[in-house]
Order: structure tokens, then C-alpha cells, then sequence
């Protein structure tokens, strides 16, 4: 079985971001946008699952040529071949014409970090700026020696 991608760290794990762009025509610019979906899924097979179901769901809708190429994709190579670029870490995707518009799934990994609660306080302190007070119960006055 293909492994994903490594971590960056320990606490990290690889998660999959789904999208489901429908654009009002072909030549759409990127604020034409009809509908988006956009979820997370666990696994890439997971992810990949919820585009197979949305492309089968379109499928009578669909012109002919359309249509093969899109069961072609969903019950074919195409489906496989996603699954294995998301194991190697890279992203995916399957679009298609329908009734003048522009349909595009994408799936991309990132990771979701997980910290233990005892080791955020920490971060966000030493995130805050230098003259930034370290808790909010913090006096304002100055403590400059004269």
C-alpha cells in the first residue's frame, strides 16, 4: 500500500481538501462562479469518493462525449490515477463541460497540526511582540529606572 507524504512533524497529520467549483460559462473568470463546495476528507480514497459521486450525479445531465469521459474518469484509470497523486502528495482534479458551464473538482493535501493544550500558551507568548504586556491583567505603567 502507498504511504502519504511525511509529516513535518509529529503532532501533523495529512488531511485532503475537496473542492467543487461550478463556473456560469467556459471562458468564466474566477469571480463567475456559480456554486462551490468545499470539504475535508481523512483519506484519499474518501476524498476521491466524493468526486466519483458528483461526477456519476451529473452523468445524465451530460452531453455523450461528455458523459464517457466523465464515467470514463469516474470508474476508470482516472479515479486511480488521483488516489496514487494524493499518496505522493501531490493534488488532483477532474473538470468538464455542462450546458455552457465550466465544472471542476480539485482535491490538495495540507496538514493539521495538533498540539497538546499545555504546549499552546507557550507559542501564542512567544508570539506576541516584544513591548506587547504578557498577560492581559498586565500593567501599563513604565518601569524605567529614573
Amino acid at each position: 500500500m502507498l504511504q502519504p507524504a511525511a509529516s513535518p512533524c509529529p503532532d501533523a497529520e495529512i488531511r485532503y481538501w475537496y473542492e467543487h467549483v461550478t463556473y456560469r460559462s467556459l471562458t468564466a473568470a474566477g469571480l463567475d462562479v456559480e456554486t462551490i463546495e468545499r470539504r475535508s476528507a481523512r483519506t484519499p480514497a474518501e476524498a476521491i469518493r466524493q468526486i466519483r459521486q458528483s461526477v456519476r450525479a451529473l452523468t445524465t445531465t451530460l452531453p455523450p462525449t461528455e458523459r464517457r469521459r466523465a464515467l470514463s474518469w469516474a470508474e476508470g484509470g482516472g479515479c486511480v490515477g488521483a488516489v496514487a497523486a494524493l499518496h505522493r502528495g501531490e493534488p488532483c482534479g477532474f473538470s468538464l463541460s455542462r450546458r455552457g458551464a465550466w465544472v471542476e473538482w480539485t482535491v490538495h493535501p495540507y496538514h493539521v497540526f495538533r498540539t497538546a493544550e499545555a504546549r499552546r500558551l507557550p507559542l501564542v507568548r512567544a508570539c506576541q511582540p516584544l513591548n506587547a504586556p504578557s498577560t492581559p491583567q498586565h500593567s501599563q505603567k513604565a518601569s524605567h529606572p529614573s
